[in-house]
């Protein structure tokens, strides 16, 4: 685009520097023309290339038919990104919910172990005390048994006395 002297001209005010319409229908007017330009000169590029294409016809055709097939491959790349990205998302969240549902295990077996060895204690301690009746009974019964058995001789001997 070419730049046009910093010589303003005076506009209807008698002022400088203030934009007219008519500047910016310059302005725009210079913008289409190098955008025109531009074009033209793509067009012609292109052509140049086709042109080239055209004078190796087989190695043209081949050319064109190896940029369709990258094409096609780097879509499919981008697809196939695309799908590890959201694998590779699952998998994160899978596995920060299998943290999560070890840790909750974890305690879960930590409270049940806690339990149980109360548990044992309780079972220990009332066994003790089981074991304990069981021979404070025996020695009551055996005391028992031998205040009968004492009665019973007694009687034995009363028996034979009177007899």
């Amino acid at each position: 685009m070419q730049r046009v002297a910093s010589a303003d001209p005076p506009h209807e005010s008698g002022r400088r520097g203030k934009p007219t319409p008519a500047d910016g229908a310059v302005l725009i007017v210079l913008l289409v023309t190098e955008a025109q330009a531009q074009t033209a000169e793509a067009i012609k590029a292109a052509g140049q290339a086709a042109d080239t294409l055209m004078q190796y016809q087989a190695v043209g055709a081949f050319a064109i038919l190896l940029t369709i097939a990258l094409g096609w491959q780097s879509w499919r790349n981008m697809k196939l990104q695309d799908r590890c990205a959201d694998l590779a998302s699952q998998l994160a969240t899978i596995a920060a919910n299998s943290t999560s549902a070890i840790a909750s295990h974890a305690s879960a077996t930590d409270r049940m172990q806690a339990a149980q060895a109360t548990a044992a204690e309780t079972l220990r301690d009332q066994g003790a005390e089981t074991a304990k009746e069981i021979s404070e009974l025996r020695h009551a019964q055996n005391n028992h048994l031998a205040g009968v058995n004492a009665v019973m001789e007694l009687l034995a001997r009363q028996r034979q006395g009177a007899a």
